[in-house]
């Protein structure tokens, strides 16, 4: 939830830009596309209340809509800023009052003392947020604690500073500050709104948020149980070192010196879950190498080349293999024949052996026919039985018409599938019957028996079947895989996004680069000679050289490991970054590791010490945000750390503080909203959560002035 106490809807001075000027249905839609949440309209000494409620009606309830103005104080003869901000449930006061301060003056020509202020809008127990310092024109410090002393309620008073890091450096020396948009152009307000404070409890109204403002006890610890929590026991050492804490589905944060148990708490988090059958586990710096995640070497790779519509080839590499030369029935064979009269008479009983052969490649054929027919139908069929579109786009009743019809032609095509099997077969029985007949008869009686066929059709049939399965798998050979590419994480600002690249070729005879290695890794030059083999297959034919060809494609050394088109395929894994082979250093792979761990869809993240080897700006501006983004969406996150950047920015719902006297460990319980850290064993024994964070963490006393995206107060 953002909050923007600091927006204009109209142009009232002269000064003011044209663009501020938005109508309740612009400022409803452009709102509503942006995080924020709360919104507080603060024109130049001008209180519109038609307006006002027209943007409520607009933002239907999506959106709480404050009141507000933005006054011209002056101050012994000083000029500055002070936004004045109500509680909706008093709009129609609120207008009131501003009418009756302004009546008779103009946006430009008004202006109002301290005084004035406090003595008009005191008793509605409003907001007062004054430009401060940078935030010009600023309110002087004199203006401020005349503000602060005569007001009712001076835990309402806040500075307005111009951006997140001044907020933070305030903060962190104990003055309230926020900053706003003071839109200039809305049509730019939701690109701006991104680096917009954040709350992180949630607020349901105006008064809520002035309570939370005064840390009042009781408003935080409502806020807070409403979100999800878990009440663990855990066993950081033994079973006599039971630690109970109350946890959150957000962010919990350990912190405590070195050797304090962090680590044996995290682990024993880890435990609690996995024994409820959640699947956690604890991630630390430089446990695995980015490398072996993603697999560089290629030690993992599975590349299925159907989905890159290549296909493996197997039949057509053993056919071609295995390929050799039918002959044509020699004309000799003819002569013999007639010129010898068969004088055996039991061989001339046998007409068997004048049967002519049946075309069996045409039985082949048709049954191949039915065959892919039936596999088709299959497939279909498991789709539909798989598709949630289909499901969804057609009722229950017509998914089963389909399918009983598909059932039925799958009935059909599978008997006729028998029928051609058998007609193939028993044809295929029948010819090699005659054949050995023939022999016999031939062998026994000494007559050359007559020639089935001339032989020239299968001699025919041969080449042209050795063609298409050459060039099948010469076509398949030359298709070409797209690039790979995966995003492994933002290094930084300053660098960009690195990826890793994967990519794939198939050896078509004319890949060189030294960098691909084999996907079997075995030898390439076999690879090499068996695609350019294969061309010079395809090239030859129908030429007296085709199986000299075949000769040598088999007496390539290792040719009995090239069984598909698979056994070609070369491959090359690496990062890359603004489109050139980058390799990150150690401590960029710390950070991409981190990131790869937030950015996996968990219900539990478990991290101990991340920021190991990390930047500060990197935990700044990429890991910190993506903490906040899991806590947004009601997972739980427990980390162990020591730098104040994650344990104080990410603003946790849950504090543990581990700390060892003489005595030995004690471990205390708290927020920075209500800014305690409560002993667990001693309620008594409280501890100030600021003190402690700042003393305990690296880096402490910077990082509270660098806590600018986030309202610390809140």
């Amino acid at each position: 939830m953002k909050i923007d106490l600091h927006v204009h809807t109209k142009k009232c001075k002269q000064g003011d830009a044209q663009t501020r000027e938005v109508s309740a249905s612009d400022f409803s839609d452009i709102v509503l596309a942006t995080q924020v949440k709360i919104i507080a309209i603060t024109n130049h000494n001008v209180f519109d209340i038609d307006q006002y409620q027209e943007i409520v009606e607009k933002a239907k309830g999506e959106i709480q809509v404050w009141p507000g103005i933005e006054l011209d104080v002056i101050e012994e003869g000083r000029r500055g800023h002070l936004l004045v901000i109500s509680s909706p449930n008093q709009v129609k006061e609120f207008s009131e009052k501003v009418e009756s301060i302004t009546v008779g003056s103009t946006p430009d020509s008004f202006s109002v003392s301290i005084d004035e202020t406090i003595k008009v809008f005191d008793d509605l127990g409003p907001l007062y947020i004054a430009h401060y310092k940078q935030k010009k024109p600023d309110i002087s410090e004199v203006a401020l604690e005349k503000l602060m002393k005569s007001t009712e309620y001076p835990n309402r008073v806040i500075k307005e500073v111009s951006n997140s890091i001044s907020a933070g450096i305030y903060i962190s020396h104990g003055h309230p500050s926020i900053y706003g948009s003071d839109v200039q152009d809305w049509s730019k307000y939701e690109d701006e709104s991104v680096d917009l404070p954040d709350l992180r409890l949630p607020v349901e109204s105006f008064e809520q948020f002035c309570l939370l403002l005064e840390k009042d006890a009781i408003t935080i610890n409502t806020a807070l149980n409403k979100k999800t929590s878990d009440d663990l026991v855990l066993y950081p050492s033994d079973r006599s070192s039971e630690v109970k804490i109350k946890t959150y589905n957000d962010i919990n944060v350990f912190f405590g010196s070195k050797g304090t148990g962090k680590s044996c708490l995290l682990e024993s988090i880890k435990k609690h879950f996995s024994d409820k059958g959640i699947a956690a586990s604890v991630f630390a710096s430089g446990d695995v190498k980015l490398e072996e995640v993603y697999d560089i070497k290629g030690s993992d790779l599975v590349v299925n080349l159907e989905t890159h519509d290549i296909e493996y080839c197997i039949d057509e590499i053993k056919f071609i293999k295995n390929a050799v030369e039918v002959d044509i029935t020699s004309i000799n064979n003819y002569v013999s024949y007639f010129q010898k009269e068969v004088s055996n008479k039991s061989a001339k009983n046998i007409l068997l052996k004048d049967f002519k052969h049946e075309d069996e490649v045409k039985l082949k054929r048709v049954f191949d026919d039915y065959d892919v027919s039936n596999k088709q139908v299959e497939s279909f069929l498991d789709f539909l039985s798989k598709s949630k579109p289909v499901s969804e786009v057609m009722k229950g009743e017509e998914v089963e018409d389909i399918v009983l019809k598909l059932s039925n032609l799958q009935d059909k095509l599978n008997e006729n599938l028998l029928n051609k099997f058998i007609q193939w077969k028993e044809n295929k029985l029948l010819n090699s019957a005659v054949e050995k007949f023939k022999h016999e008869i031939s062998r026994k009686t000494g007559a050359p028996s007559k020639p089935s066929t001339t032989g020239f059709k299968k001699y025919a049939l041969n080449r042209i079947e050795m063609e298409v399965k050459a060039k099948k798998v010469f076509d398949n050979i030359k298709k070409q895989i797209s690039e790979q590419t995966e995003i492994v994480g933002n290094i930084g600002v300053d660098k960009g996004d690195l990826v890793c690249k994967t990519i794939l070729k198939i050896q078509d005879g004319s890949n060189t680069d030294g960098s691909l290695a084999t996907y079997d890794g075995l030898n390439k030059t076999p690879k090499k000679d068996f695609a350019n083999g294969i061309e010079r297959i395809t090239k030859k034919v129908y030429t007296e050289e085709l199986f000299e060809e075949i000769t040598n494609l088999n007496n390539i050394e290792g040719i009995e490991g090239i069984k598909t088109i698979s056994e070609l395929l070369l491959f090359k894994k690496y990062f890359s970054m603004n489109g050139s082979e980058y390799a990150p250093s150690s401590g960029e792979a710390s950070m991409l590791m981190l990131q790869k761990e937030l950015r996996e869809d968990k219900d539990v993240y478990i991290l101990d010490e991340p920021e190991k080897s990390l930047g500060n700006d990197y935990i700044n501006d990429v890991i910190v945000p993506l903490i906040k983004e899991k806590a947004r969406l009601g997972k739980k996150i427990f980390i162990s750390t020591h730098d104040a950047n994650i344990a104080v920015r990410t603003l946790p719902y849950c504090s543990i503080y581990r700390c060892h006297n003489s005595g030995g460990y004690n471990t205390y319980y708290g927020n920075p909203f209500s800014n305690n850290l409560i002993n667990i064993n001693d309620e008594d024994d409280k501890l100030d959560w600021k003190i402690v964070s700042m003393k305990t963490l690296e880096g402490g006393e910077k990082a509270f002035g660098e806590r600018g995206k986030i309202y610390g107060n809140i």
